[in-house]
């Protein structure tokens, strides 16, 4: 009989009040034994769920890094707007917030 079905019959031995107590004690221990199973489980969600959201932020920097990159290729080409400081440090801040390209 496999573990999930020693415990169902167990279940219903003590559901009709007819189990014994060293059932009981084994029903306790797979009780246990599902529970953590469960808290592992939702640890493994909580951290797969985590791992993505580091990946799309890792997308959204590495997006950002490329824009700045071509703006400074611009910058280098002599961009007419590039002597005026603030309008240059107001570009590049907008650069920086413009939103993620998709990528295909």
């Amino acid at each position: 009989m496999s573990d999930r079905a020693q415990l169902l019959h167990l279940v219903d031995r003590a559901r009709r009040g007819t189990i014994l107590p060293a059932e009981l004690d084994a029903l306790a221990d797979g009780i246990t034994a599902l529970d953590q199973a469960l808290a592992d489980a939702d640890a493994a969600a909580d951290h797969s769920d985590r791992t993505c959201e580091a990946v799309t932020r890792a997308d959204r920097a590495e997006g950002a890094i490329e824009r700045v990159r071509a703006l400074a290729n611009r910058i280098e080409a002599g961009a007419p707007w590039t002597a005026n400081h603030r309008d240059l440090a107001n570009r590049i801040r907008a650069t920086l917030d413009q939103p993620q390209q998709p990528t295909t």
